[in-house]
């Protein structure tokens, strides 16, 4: 008999155990199960996540075998995974006496207590784990490894996914572990390393393909980004998340005539799918051919006619192209799918400003920055309506509010500045377009345009050459 006859004879009264057991608790009945039969039930239940299950089975099997520590051990793994590590170690100190040289108890004892933070008690049961594990190290130290993953403690579990490579370096589990922790941490260098490793020994997976995608485009590194997309698109040439991301890419490269051309692949393989038909919409807009992009926009209204962000593109083809009416009614109806996108909301803000409905402009600047604080384009638009109606106390008023969330933003530096000196408080002026100038030194020229009453102050114009010098 071969291996595979062998682990199907395995699995098919492993099966057969799980059956006789169920049917033993709908009659409510008592069959005999030997221990590996139990072992073996348990196994089931908690590689299936059914912990309620296994620790039902445990209890029967306890009744049957009351002194298995295997079983034991099994319900303070259950403990353990069920988030109640001190309910886990209450269980594994009444049969630590039996377990004093068993690798999975040690294991078991050293995640509890990794999990409470107990970090020294942890690291000596892990040590005793690997020194006991005379078979299946391997195992022992990705779940070690795997632990201090799960309690952030990174530079530990790189230390033991090293580990786990110098004893096999095909362990692609391990190479995979690692090229993800480093990424969790931000060292994308080493994590393209890994990923390198793993593809060296399994070049035909497509999903590590896709995640070293990802980690180049992280990267910036966006031309060895599309190429690991299109290894991942040859090997799965239906891995939709591949072309999205590459398409994706293509945007970031604003190179948009070729997103266009992959967001029509993904249509070939999805032709529902609304949320492409939108991608390609925004394109069109990028490129300046509202027309076209508004057509896309409409088709993936008619597919999915509650997907706010096709209406909102609709409203922003008729904004771009003047027709402030139109593109209100969609703006509108975008709002109405999604009241807490603060875009939506800006967006409403702009187009009832340019029909010169300034209180809904207003109203709908200030529910943006409700949602959205850090959206600076709202705060100085509600502050620009209040000025140009010679409110100043208020503008500026806005503007101190702005500045908690972005301080850091030119242009609510210098329009402050504007606004102060305005209204006759220069000090204050001086102070934040000082501010401006160190920001971004760029940004005041468009402003000396917009108010001349800047352009004529000796003062601005000498802190202007000041750090003219200096940039």
């Amino acid at each position: 008999m071969n291996e595979n006859q062998e682990q199907f004879f395995e699995e098919e009264s492993i099966y057969e155990s799980i059956n006789r057991f169920e049917e033993m608790l709908k009659k409510n009945s008592a069959y005999f199960f030997d221990l590996y039969e139990f072992e073996n039930i348990v196994d089931f239940y908690i590689d299936q996540h059914s912990f309620h299950s296994a620790k039902t089975a445990i209890e029967k099997g306890l009744k049957q075998h009351p002194y298995s520590t295997a079983l034991k051990l099994r319900l303070a793994q259950i403990y353990i995974n069920n988030g109640k590590p001190s309910k886990g170690l209450h269980f594994l100190r009444k049969i630590e006496g039996v377990e004093s040289n068993n690798s999975e108890f040690f294991l078991l004892k050293g995640i509890a207590l990794n999990v409470l933070g107990r970090k020294e008690e942890a690291s000596y049961a892990f040590n005793k784990a690997i020194q006991y594990a005379y078979e299946g190290k391997e195992d022992i130290i990705y779940s070690i490894a795997y632990s201090y993953i799960n309690t952030r403690r990174y530079k530990l579990a790189i230390k033991f996914l090293k580990l786990l490579i110098e004893i096999n370096p095909k362990n692609t589990m391990a190479l995979h572990e690692l090229a993800m922790v480093y990424e969790r941490i931000d060292d994308l260098q080493k994590s393209v390393v890994y990923y390198k490793k793993y593809i060296d020994l399994e070049p035909y997976s497509e999903n590590i393909w896709f995640n070293l995608g990802m980690v180049y485009s992280s990267l910036e590194q966006y031309e060895d980004a599309i190429e690991a997309y299109d290894f991942a698109i040859a090997i799965s040439p239906d891995y939709v998340s591949a072309y999205f991301s590459k398409a994706n890419t293509h945007v970031l490269q604003e190179n948009y005539e070729e997103a266009i051309k992959t967001y029509e692949e993904i249509i070939f393989i999805e032709p529902d799918n609304a949320q492409v038909y939108t991608y390609i919409g925004e394109c069109y807009e990028k490129l300046l051919n509202y027309k076209l992009a508004i057509h896309y926009y409409r088709k993936s209204i008619e597919l999915d006619s509650a997907f706010g962000d096709a209406w909102f593109g609709m409203g922003m083809g008729f904004f771009h192209m003047d027709e402030y009416a139109l593109s209100l009614k969609y703006f509108i109806h975008a709002k109405g799918i999604d009241p807490e996108n603060p875009e939506y909301w800006f967006m409403l803000g702009e187009a009832y400003r340019k029909l010169n409905i300034l209180e809904k402009s207003a109203e709908s600047y200030n529910r943006a920055v409700e949602l959205d604080p850090n959206d600076y384009e709202a705060w100085l638009s509600h502050a620009d309506i209040l000025f140009m109606e010679d409110n100043l106390t208020e503008a500026i008023n806005i503007l101190n509010k702005a500045y908690q969330y972005n301080k850091d933003i030119s242009t609510i530096n210098y329009n402050l500045a504007v606004y102060y000196l305005y209204n006759k408080q220069d000090q204050l002026a001086y102070e934040y377009f000082e501010k401006g100038l160190s920001i971004n030194y760029n940004e005041h020229s468009e402003l000396l345009s917009r108010y001349p009453k800047t352009t004529d102050n000796k003062i601005i114009s000498q802190l202007i050459k000041k750090y003219k010098n200096q940039s």
